[in-house]
């Protein structure tokens, strides 16, 4: 009994402190800055196209353990970004800490390696523990991607230091116009996503962001419309699957098409040359279909060159579409779309507009 009761004492001691070294080290997000400043010092929301960026991000964190040694690990920092930016290239990222001699020394971080699995991610990579935790947070698209760091340098955090970090990420923006909401995380090699949140913390903007003055078409991940392409950006011989998204506005007054299942993609393709090559008639050919029962998404892959009939030796600058009824009486295209998320369309028929890649 008097064993038994020993082993219970210590299996209770042994527990207690693995929740005290679990505590070690929690992380906290206190704020993040994305605006910019513009050519007369005012702070907005957009950046131009392959102009350079700065980001920060503050927090801090605590150490709570019983170990007098605290807790050995490098800090991990994690940003969602569109893929067109290429943050693990293009970006570079450095820290202020506390912890240092100097507060204001700017240290380095460096990309983790994919070989370098977290501690506790079942052995996920960071990004994949990332994109299954969080996905691509509040955007609408999935053309993003984690881009993960650490702090070059191994640190010892002693019980009860609290410190405060800074990390700043400058980097360039893509060459493509589009707006998103960006995501932070953090967390630490000790930890390596564990199950909870004291260890690991994640944040996305309130604000979208902007990139401007660039190619193509502004591709948005901050709202859902009634017109999806896949994928984002295309050339002339590539399928593309076009996608009406019903339940963006079930309502008819918004949403011509809310209570019918029979969907018709309609419009016309531009060559470089101004030569105009209409959709098929209503009918078989351009028929839309419903991808599951869970939702009310409509879709049609065509390939651009063979559904509109334009000849081979021309070259396709870019396509109007719009969705139509059986009857083609009611119609959702651009306008319908402003409408519902802007409150109001330069004109009642202007089309959805892609436009497709050079090779």
């Amino acid at each position: 009994m008097k064993k038994e009761f020993l082993k219970h004492i210590t299996y209770v001691m042994v527990l207690a402190m693995a929740v005290a070294l679990s505590a070690a080290d929690c992380v906290f997000i206190d704020r993040y800055q994305i605006a910019q400043k513009d050519e007369s010092g005012r702070e907005v929301f957009y950046a131009k196209a392959q102009s350079d960026v700065t980001f920060t991000l503050d927090g801090n964190i605590q150490c709570r353990t019983t170990d007098n040694d605290g807790c050995t690990t490098k800090f991990v920092f994690a940003m969602l970004v569109p893929k067109d930016w290429d943050l693990a290239h293009q970006g570079v990222v450095t820290y202020k800490c506390d912890l240092s001699d100097d507060r204001n020394e700017q240290l380095p971080m460096s990309v983790i390696p994919e070989s370098q699995l977290p501690k506790n991610g079942e052995g996920r990579t960071w990004t994949q523990c990332l994109l299954s935790e969080y996905g691509v947070g509040p955007n609408v698209l999935d053309d993003m991607e984690w881009v993960v760091f650490q702090t070059d340098k191994t640190w010892n955090i002693r019980n009860n230091q609290d410190p405060t970090y800074q990390i700043l990420v400058r980097t360039h923006v893509g060459k493509r116009n589009l707006k998103c909401k960006l995501g932070f995380f953090v967390n630490h090699t000790d930890d390596g996503f564990s199950n909870g949140t004291e260890h690991k913390k994640v944040i996305f903007a309130n604000e979208c962001f902007e990139v401007v003055g660039g190619k193509g078409m502004t591709i948005d991940f901050c709202n859902r419309h009634f017109n999806r392409v896949s994928p984002l950006t295309a050339l002339q011989d590539d399928y593309i699957t076009i996608s009406y998204l019903a339940d963006v506005d079930p309502s008819v007054t918004s949403n011509p098409l809310a209570q019918t299942d029979e969907i018709y993609l309609q419009g016309k393709a531009v060559t470089i040359d101004g030569r105009e090559y209409n959709a098929p008639a209503i009918g078989p050919q351009t028929q839309m279909y419903r991808t599951n029962n869970q939702n009310r998404t409509f879709n049609l892959t065509i390939w651009p060159s063979g559904f509109f009939n334009v000849p081979t030796d021309e070259l396709i600058d870019y396509i109007d579409y719009y969705f139509v009824s059986a009857d083609g009486t009611r119609i959702v295209n651009q306008s319908t779309d402003d409408l519902v998320q802007l409150g109001s369309a330069a004109s009642d028929n202007q089309p959805f507009n892609l436009k497709l890649e050079c090779e």
